[in-house]
């Protein structure tokens, strides 16, 4: 029997599980969920396309319409792909920042590229893409830090995929916080069967252990500020995560593992060892949710070899 996806949106989801056996403390086991192996190459085309559906569903976005957002990493990717695959125009809106694989590979896909004075930082990205949707007929803002349908989708699909492909033997889930919907949903589906949610953070900007805002470079993570679909409580831990300690681990995922990477990952990967090695896990599963791929972050110092 033929099994051929209709587009791209059918393969999004039911990314694979697979042992760091090299990378796994000695009494602990870590499995990694690569969701480097969805289409775009992170974990966020679940979220970009449940909140596409959402605003179709909503009727706040028109057939045709236009997809408007600041953004300058892996989330304009996912919005690039899905967005134009659907048929929206999409423009995304960020600080200078020159060349980098995530804006080519956004325009490569169709999106519109608009770009604001570095020096006037994000505030600025966020006011011209509040402009721009305004004075734009059909246009929206997806708002991936205040959209349930982010957390949701990771909620009935990420999570319940854990849940099943490990026949429920997780016992710590550790993901990364960037819009939080990853760890949002693990904690919406996960928490009541018992399974532990451990977010991870920058250590140079740890505003979710009520830390300040600070600049770091683990792209895809530590956006500044608390995500409204995510707040602490929902968490059992949090781990902060030096860029030295991420920028080694995605190295380590790629020599000794095979697994390539970026920089998120490597974050994910440190905090995933550190909670394995504890005693109280000494032979139970700790799962590292891996949300993006090397490919979009082969311009960063991770594979650069800077340090």
């Amino acid at each position: 029997m033929p099994r051929i996806a209709s587009d791209l949106t059918w393969l999004i989801g039911s990314t694979p599980l697979v042992e760091l056996s090299r990378l796994s403390p000695p009494t602990g086991r870590i499995v990694a969920k690569l969701e480097s192996w969805s289409p775009t190459g992170s974990n966020k085309d679940r979220a970009v396309l449940a909140m596409i559906r959402e605003a179709e569903r909503a009727g706040v976005l028109p057939v045709g319409g236009t997809i408007v957002e600041c953004t300058s990493g892996d989330l304009g990717v996912s919005i690039a792909a899905i967005g134009r695959r659907l048929g929206y125009r999409v423009v995304l809106v960020m600080p200078e920042c020159g060349q980098n694989a995530r804006v080519a590979l956004s325009r490569a896909l169709g999106a519109e590229i608009q770009f604001t004075p570095r020096e006037l930082g994000m505030r600025a990205a966020i006011e011209l893409t509040e402009a721009l949707q305004k004075r734009t007929p059909g246009a929206i803002c997806l708002q991936p830090f205040t959209s349930k349908a982010n957390a949701e989708a990771h909620a009935s699909s990420t999570a319940l995929e854990i849940w099943n492909d490990t026949n429920g033997q997780v016992a710590v889930v550790v993901a990364a916080i960037g819009t939080g919907g990853t760890a949002a949903g693990c904690a919406m589906a996960l928490r009541d069967k018992g399974v532990k949610i451990v977010g991870v953070e920058p250590a140079a900007s740890q505003v979710m252990r009520g830390g300040a805002a600070g600049p770091h470079d683990i792209a895809g993570i530590g956006a500044g500020f608390v995500p409204e679909i995510l707040p602490p409580r929902l968490l059992d831990e949090v781990i902060a995560v030096a860029c030295a300690d991420a920028r080694a681990q995605v190295r380590r995922l790629a020599l000794e593992e095979g697994l390539l990477c970026g920089p998120a990952s490597g974050a994910v990967v440190t905090a995933a060892i550190e909670v394995a090695r504890r005693s109280v896990y000494s032979g139970r599963m700790v799962v590292a949710v891996l949300p993006d791929s090397a490919e979009h972050h082969l311009d960063h110092s991770a594979f650069l070899q800077e340090d």
